[in-house]
C-alpha cells in the first residue's frame, strides 16, 4: 500500500478488530487470571498461532506501510482494552502483533 492508501484505508482497522475478536471469543477476559497455569498458556498459544498466520497472510495481501501497521496495532490494542483485558496482557499481545508485522517485511 502507498502512503495515501495507508492513511485512508479502513482495512487495517477492520482486520485488527477481527483479530481481537478471535482472541475475545477463544480466550475471554475472564480466562486471563488463569494464565499462570500451564493449560491456560497452551490454550492462549493455540489462539495466537493461527492469528499470527492470518496476520502474515493479511500483510502479504495488503503490504502495509508503517502507518498501516501503526493503525492496525493501535486498533488491536484498543479493542482488547475495551473488552476488559489487563494493560499488561494487552501490551504483550500488541507487541507480539507489531513485532510479527515488523519481521515480515
Amino acid at each position: 500500500m502507498s502512503f495515501f492508501s495507508d492513511v485512508v484505508s479502513s482495512a487495517p482497522r477492520q482486520f485488527a478488530e477481527e483479530l481481537a475478536g478471535k482472541v475475545v471469543r477463544q480466550f475471554p477476559p475472564s480466562s486471563e487470571p488463569q494464565l499462570a497455569k500451564k493449560g491456560a498458556q497452551r490454550r492462549l498459544e493455540g489462539v495466537l498461532a493461527p492469528m499470527m498466520k492470518d496476520l502474515e497472510a493479511f500483510q502479504k495481501e495488503h503490504r502495509l506501510g508503517w502507518i498501516g501497521k501503526a493503525r492496525l496495532g493501535n486498533a488491536f490494542r484498543w479493542v482488547l482494552t475495551e473488552k476488559g483485558y489487563s494493560k499488561e496482557f494487552v501490551e504483550a499481545l500488541t507487541e507480539g502483533v507489531i513485532l510479527n508485522m515488523a519481521k515480515r517485511q
